[in-house]
């Protein structure tokens, strides 16, 4: 606790020198970022991706990001029956090798939405959402599948 206090202190009463020089970089450095933004850029066409891989599946829905580096999909429909944000998350990893982070992480009261970054290739993420809609689907399937009651005979 002490040590702690020690840091925050420090941090509070000396300038963060390289946090100054980062900035002048950052108000009169060099447009770095609408490339990347515009249309045809990388974060663009990811997200775009994203986004219509979300509207192409029955499974998922999606409030489009409009200044984050995440999405935060929402699992909806058969797939969401008994749906846990933490087992999806280790299922996916393990049969698809894919990564997401439960939407549960980010304190929210509900477990039905998973986050991703939208840092990767349009590429890989419209790969990334079809693995992720092949397992939504085995999710649907195994959810709307009538099991059969065995009938019991009565003993009188």
């Amino acid at each position: 606790f002490r040590a702690a206090l020690d840091l925050l202190s420090a941090l509070r009463l000396c300038a963060n020198v390289p946090g100054q020089y980062a900035i002048d970089a950052a108000v009169n450095g060099p447009d770095t970022i609408s490339e990347l933004c515009a249309p045809g850029g990388r974060l663009y066409e990811t997200r775009r991706a994203v986004i219509e891989a979300c509207n192409a599946s029955e499974h998922l829905s999606l409030v489009a990001p409009a200044g984050a580096l995440y999405a935060f999909p929402a699992v909806v429909g058969a797939a969401a029956k008994g749906f846990d944000d933490h087992n999806f998350a280790l299922d996916l990893m393990n049969d698809e090798g894919v990564l997401v982070v439960p939407g549960s992480s980010f304190n929210v009261p509900y477990r039905h939405h998973f986050r991703v970054t939208l840092l990767p290739e349009a590429s890989v993420m419209r790969d990334v959402f079809a693995r992720i809609d092949r397992v939504l689907s085995r999710r649907a399937e195994d959810a709307t599948k009538v099991v059969p009651l065995k009938l019991r005979r009565s003993v009188a």
